[in-house]
């Protein structure tokens, strides 16, 4: 198994090798991001490749998926196919097809490429059929988790890459600022590359946050944990008055999902809820309101909110019909305790 560590991978991917089979399994949304559109930008370089979308879901057809790779593309062009797993466990044919896909692409069978984004995995999905053979026949860009400790160095490489030169105060304020969202705290980085090149002090990165949109993201996540519909319900508004990024609001609304998920499945191995907090990132004001969400919260109503998640998603990228914002006001509420309708289908 090849591993490129994902900062390596941002600040020297054009230095190595593109690989033809490139894995990336992450929980962070932002580093799945990162990793896949580089890699995409590399391979437009290369060729005019024709982008085929598969996800790993019920609907999943593993002799379509195979036939992918199989055939040519049309008018001789090589193909990505950009698959998405949204559960780190396969089924018996899923598994089959993706470990066959990875031997016909490690034997030069195919000349077609494969990108896989998939969930963090543990040791023993590591080692499960399919995942197995993307691991031992592909490249895999580690990417390592951001902790309070780690948080303000990422952040002075984040920017580093932008431009932008941000002191260690800078860094730490932006750091308890955004309270361990990654994705918020680049999103503020592209902000003010677009602003400022070169050293930039804290006077001008707090400026910048003053007089940022009256409703913003930065705001969501404690409104969430607290349960404040009422807050919810306006701020939704508000953020879609705004132009605020779909994908952001996504993101945001997913992360406190995640949140309690990781704390309730912590404090059941018998943690305490301040070490549960320590292991995932929740720290400032996310730590004073997650105690009252995991009151209001069990793992089936976790499951039928991250549903309404992936169906808002597939709305942002326009796979299905409907209003993302209708969406995410009835994924926020759901976190704040109203239980959400049941999840059509069509």
């Amino acid at each position: 198994m090849k591993q490129i560590a994902l900062d390596t991978w941002l600040n020297d991917g054009a230095n190595t090798a593109l690989p033809q089979l490139l894995c990336v399994f992450t929980d962070e949304p932002l580093f799945a991001t990162q990793a896949a559109d580089l890699y995409r930008q590399r391979l437009k370089k290369q060729t005019d490749y024709q982008r085929q979308i598969v996800e790993v879901d019920r609907q999943f057809d593993p002799q379509e998926f195979l036939s992918l790779f199989a055939e040519a593309s049309l008018f001789g062009d090589v193909s990505l196919v950009d698959l998405r797993i949204n559960q780190p466990k396969l089924g018996k044919e899923a598994a089959e097809a993706l470990a066959k896909a990875a031997q016909w692409i490690a034997a030069g069978d195919t000349g077609h490429y494969l990108l896989v984004n998939a969930p963090k995995l543990n040791k023993t999905q590591e080692k499960s059929a399919g995942f197995a053979e993307l691991l031992t026949k592909g490249t895999e860009i580690a990417c390592r988790p951001v902790g309070a400790d780690t948080l303000p160095g990422w952040i002075a490489q984040a920017a580093k890459r932008k431009g932008v030169q941000l002191n260690r105060e800078t860094c730490s304020w932006l750091a308890e600022k955004t309270e361990g969202n990654l994705l918020v705290a680049h999103q503020t980085i592209e902000k003010l590359a677009l602003e400022h090149q070169g050293a930039v002090d804290i006077e001008q990165v707090q400026g910048m946050v003053a007089n940022s949109a009256r409703f913003n993201v930065f705001d969501l996540g404690g409104s969430l944990l607290a349960g404040d519909a009422r807050r919810i319900t306006r701020m939704m508004e508000g953020l879609e008055a705004e132009g605020e990024a779909p994908t952001l609001v996504l993101w945001a609304l997913q992360e406190e999902i995640r949140a309690i998920r990781d704390t309730q499945q912590a404090m059941r191995r018998g943690m305490s809820l301040s070490d549960a907090c320590r292991q995932n990132r929740i720290w400032g004001q996310r730590q004073n309101h997650i105690a009252a969400a995991l009151k209001r919260h069990n793992p089936g109503s976790l499951q039928k909110l991250t549903a309404w998640c992936y169906a808002a998603e597939k709305t942002i990228k326009g796979m299905k019909q409907g209003n993302p914002w209708t969406l995410f006001e009835i994924i926020g509420l759901g976190v704040a305790g109203i239980e959400p309708p049941e999840l059509w289908t069509s």
